[in-house]
């Protein structure tokens, strides 16, 4: 089974570091993979302040183990668990040793449109996929999450880009390109929230 933890405000010196917090934590030793994605502030296009993550860290943790949410809540302010169901829409040609990833990641939290069902928001996700590889040609990986319980979120994609530069140039290359994905996006989602991170192969 696969979980996506999603956590807020580290409470100790241990949970700031959140890969050595996750290696440290009692289920890490039953968990078959874990991966760490430690939220970097974005940088204001005007100038001011940095704007932070939309979290600290994601983790996500394939375990079928028990696992008790409320024993993190002691090192973090805001706890999230949900279990995923994974769609991997573009995979890697190398699985991510154990280490800090070469590139950068894009996590996109969504919401869906109240109005439709969860199998008709997860259709349209699925036609996503090849548009989502067709526009954003600098991505080497791109997975999407789709969570349970799909509050405030509904699932999570996961775009990594092997550079900086790859990230810059390849998300989008035209607006037309912005257009089109937004467009299509639109179909099923009513809200969204993105964010950077680096990405910490914990266990593999």
């Amino acid at each position: 089974m696969k979980r996506v933890i999603l956590l807020r405000g580290p409470r100790s010196t241990m949970a700031a570091s959140p890969s050595e917090w996750a290696e440290a934590q009692p289920w890490a030793g039953m968990a078959e993979r874990i991966v760490v994605h430690v939220g970097q502030h974005t940088p204001s296009e005007e100038g001011g302040p940095p704007s932070p993550p939309v979290y600290d860290a994601v983790i996500e943790l394939w375990t079928d183990a028990a696992f008790d949410a409320d024993s993190l809540r002691s090192d973090w302010e805001q706890v999230e668990v949900r279990s995923s169901t994974q769609v991997v829409g573009k995979a890697a040609t190398e699985a991510p040793a154990v280490g800090v990833t070469p590139g950068l990641s894009q996590l996109s939290f969504i919401r869906a449109l109240a109005d439709l069902s969860r199998q008709e928001v997860e259709r349209h996700w699925d036609e996503h996929i090849p548009l989502a590889c067709e526009i954003h040609v600098g991505m080497n990986r791109y997975v999407q999450d789709r969570l349970s319980p799909a509050d405030p979120w509904f699932g999570m994609a996961h775009l990594h880009f092997p550079s900086e530069a790859a990230l810059r140039g390849g998300l989008f290359r035209t607006p037309e390109d912005i257009a089109v994905i937004g467009a299509d996006v639109a179909e099923f989602v009513s809200d969204y929230a993105t964010m950077l991170a680096i990405e910490h192969v914990v266990k593999a």
